[in-house]
């Protein structure tokens, strides 16, 4: 350790890279984490066991896909559990639509579920004043005042109901006759249901033992719940946001690791390299490789332990930051927070001193078999196979960039992140032959006669260390090629989503009422009594994989509904069939997918199978999905039982807003698959903003620790007679030398990509977004360089 410490400027570069690494490791730790264990607050509070359907469907080796939509139990199995030994009390629970409008009561969290039932209040609070509601005009709210009218739109049903109660617990509670009719359960596909049956155990009966008592009494038809697990039970959708927590850390954590291990391999290599000749000295001294490369590993490990505490306490800083931009764009609930244990620590801390000693071995075990003499001189010259490797890697790239014009789906998007990931690889690998090569034939051309002292010696210091300029030129390239490809697929492929739905939806109005929890039923007759209008619900399907880049097995993805008053009015530019012919088990599918009149197993959002017949295809999948099923299907397996959207020609909408509180008003087009595409490309973005200032904040400590390190070969030139100022020009053209370099390679290796990402998605060969990023990112870069190199070498020449 003393002789690292002789050298300590190395070992800040391997502190600054772990602990970065930590805080991004331990970051997307926590979301994984939380993707397993985050759970909602349990609004059934005082029910030790929940029985309710299940809500997911299982898979071999993998994770259950999950049902977001509520599946429901018949109203019998209510009196089936009460039969069990060790039931105290039982519940058959209700959750619907309920807003109030007017009135001082309080507003509901989530009014897609606000509204209950009863004797749900048994379970989930306590009666303050008043008395419960009997009649089918009364309702008891938390806050407001015993008499007071308000009025409420519950299940889609807009009228005036009297508070008789005040009660501790969220939610609008109804009598259970009147809830049952508000939820759809006294007709219809879903009557004679309820959502779950909620179980409070007798005295002295422990919760885990009754739920093993209802496992055998009623099979395995149910899922039965305790503990946390409960609030799977009463929000289905608890479950589909952790499947979100699992798949946004994934679609970019290869990079991450990927970043982290570069930027962690390049922050000891150059500790190593600043000790080359002490390592020398001490192989000439009797020293076996094993033991220098121990003595470096320990060096490493050092240095690593130090930023570990640090940096997994940033890293669960960042989680609580992604977790808030989440709740923020609505892709994860507000009422499900992030799980902060030390398992995702843990994990991390494993994980960087796995790559940290792996990283030493592979740095140090070339200058541990070195000859003594070559350690000393250094005679280190770049690699005939390690430049061919990386030349072919960059080759497969361009190969990997073409999937846009063959692929026209969201998984195209895999070909120019996959060419980016071999780019950078193989920029890292051959950069420093093409380093050495461009150098070399700049210096040997006639212009080097003409330039200045300062820039000749520039030119042949880049070409006789080219080992030393190529680190920085990669990493610094890496964040120009990443930073571009990354943001401007996204974007593309959004901008091209959007184009479809614009089109699709020419010329209409999208009206949604998301305080009322869905679309009021007399709601859509109002608009059609002003103009020509269709309703539309979102849900979610779960069929066979039907596009390249699906799962090979069940593929989840939300799916719009429409009924055939959609046709002439939506125009998914259909090429068979129509869409008057949505009626009934009726589906349109996207025509690359299948054609008209073949059927499709079908698995609605809460479980139901059905055998649904194509009645038309369509070209613009894109946008609206692959799949459109009837409002019809949909119907009956839709939480809310409400549509998400009216779609209308515009009209005079003034009055109909004023009579309806809540009713929003947008000419904005969004396709089904908008809200998640674009919670997953602001998720990327901004896990990328941070590992790009990750590289960007380690390759200049690097640039700040080798020209530190130059302070003999800077001396050495003052006393043959430079002056301070000649080396400071000197310094600043091996600083323009490195920006140029890396953001000319960032710009090559990322422009192929996303000009055949633009031909293939917009028929141009420029992507969509914002082209400022170009000229950013050489800015940016050039500032890092200039920084990273003009200070040090000012404090070095005063």
């Amino acid at each position: 350790m003393s002789l690292a410490m002789a050298r300590i400027g190395g070992l800040v570069v391997v502190f600054a890279a772990v602990l970065g690494g930590m805080a991004l490791v331990t970051a997307t730790g926590v979301m994984v984490d939380s993707g397993f264990r985050s759970q909602p607050a349990v609004r059934l509070a005082g029910a030790d066991v929940v029985v309710s359907a299940r809500q997911s469907i299982p898979r071999e080796e993998d994770l259950p896909v999950a049902l977001p939509e509520r599946a429901t139990v018949p109203s019998s199995l209510v009196g089936a559990v009460s039969g069990v030994p060790g039931v105290a009390d039982t519940v058959g629970d209700l959750s619907f639509p309920a807003a109030v409008l007017s009135g001082t009561a309080s507003r509901t969290a989530d009014p897609a579920t606000a509204g209950h039932g009863w004797s749900s209040l048994a379970l989930s609070g306590r009666l303050t004043a008043g008395h419960a509601p009997r009649a089918s005009n009364e309702i008891a709210v938390n806050g407001g005042r015993i008499g007071q009218q308000v009025r409420v739109v519950a299940g889609g049903r807009p009228a005036a109901y009297r508070v008789t109660a005040l009660v501790d617990a969220p939610g609008l509670y109804f009598a259970d006759a009147r809830a049952a009719e508000l939820a759809g359960r006294t007709a219809g596909a879903r009557a004679g249901t309820v959502d779950l049956v909620a179980v409070r155990a007798a005295p002295g009966v422990a919760p885990e033992a009754l739920a093993e008592r209802l496992r055998d009494r009623l099979g395995e038809h149910y899922e039965i719940m305790t503990g946390r697990f409960r609030a799977d039970a009463e929000s289905p959708g608890a479950a589909a946001g952790r499947g979100l927590l699992l798949v946004l850390p994934g679609s970019i954590g290869g990079i991450s690791l990927m970043i982290v291990g570069f930027v962690v391999g390049g922050g000891l290599s150059l500790s190593i390299n600043r000790q080359r000749h002490e390592l020398a000295l001490l192989r000439a001294a009797g020293a076996t490789p094993r033991q220098v490369r121990r003595m470096v590993a320990i060096q490493g490990a050092a240095a690593a332990v130090l930023a570990l505490a640090p940096g997994a306490a940033l890293g669960y800083y960042l989680a609580a930051r992604f977790g808030e931009l989440l709740v923020r764009i609505g892709a994860l609930r507000a009422d499900q927070p992030l799980v902060y244990g030390p398992l995702p620590a843990v994990a991390a801390t494993l994980l960087l001193l796995g790559v940290v000693r792996v990283a030493s071995w592979a740095a140090s075990l070339r200058i541990s078999r070195m000859p003594v003499v070559s350690g000393i001189v250094d005679t280190r010259t770049p690699s005939g196979a390690r430049t061919n490797a990386g030349l072919l890697l960059m080759l497969a790239s361009l190969v990997l960039a073409t999937a846009p014009l063959v692929v026209q789906t969201e998984a195209a998007a895999i070909g120019p992140a996959t060419a980016a990931l071999l780019a950078v690889i193989g920029l890292a690998l051959a950069g420093p032959r093409l380093v050495q090569r461009t150098a070399g034939a700049l210096a040997g051309s006639r212009l080097m006669a003409r330039v200045s002292g300062p820039a000749w010696l520039a030119v042949n210091n880049c070409h006789g260390h080219a080992l030393r300029t190529a680190g920085a030129v990669a990493a610094l390239g890496m964040a120009v090629t990443l930073g571009l490809s990354v943001v401007l697929t996204q974007t593309t492929i959004t901008k091209a989503m959007s184009e479809q739905a614009t089109l699709g939806m020419h010329g209409l109005v999208t009206i949604t009422a998301p305080g009322l929890g869905g679309i009021p039923h007399d709601l859509l007759a109002e608009v059609r009594a002003t103009t020509r209008a269709a309703g539309v619900a979102t849900t979610t399907v779960v069929t066979e994989p039907l596009l390249f880049g699906d799962d090979p097995r069940l593929m989840s993805r939300p799916a719009m509904a429409l009924g055939p008053d959609a046709e002439g009015l939506v125009d998914l530019e259909v090429v068979r069939g129509g869409l008057d012919e949505l009626e009934g088990d009726a589906i349109a599918l996207d025509e690359r997918v299948g054609q008209v009149g073949q059927s499709l197993d079908v698995t609605m959002g809460d479980g139901a199978r059905v055998r649904a017949r194509v009645v038309a295809t369509y070209r613009r999948g894109l946008g609206f999905g692959p799949i459109v099923v009837s409002h019809d299907l949909a119907a009956g397996h839709i939480t809310t039982g409400l549509d998400t959207a009216i779609l209308a020609r515009p009209a005079e909408f003034g009055p109909l807003l004023d009579r309806w509180p809540g009713v929003e008003l947008t000419t904005l087009p969004e396709g089904p698959q908008a809200g998640s595409a674009s919670a997953q490309a602001l998720v990327n973005m901004a896990v990328l903003a941070v590992l790009l200032a990750y590289v960007l904040v380690a390759v200049a400590n690097r640039l700040v620790a080798t020209t530190t390190a130059r302070r003999d070969e800077l001396n050495a030139l003052r006393w043959l007679g430079a002056t301070p100022g000649q080396l400071r020009r000197m310094i600043r053209w091996e600083a323009a030398m490195i920006g140029a370099g890396a953001a000319g390679s960032g710009l090559v290796l990322s422009a192929v990509p996303l000009a055949l990402l633009g031909v293939g998605f917009l028929g141009r060969p420029v992507p969509a977004g914002p082209l400022w990023l170009v000229p950013s990112s050489v800015l940016v870069v050039g500032l890092v360089v200039w920084l990273a190199v003009e200070l040090p070498a000012r404090r070095i020449l005063r």
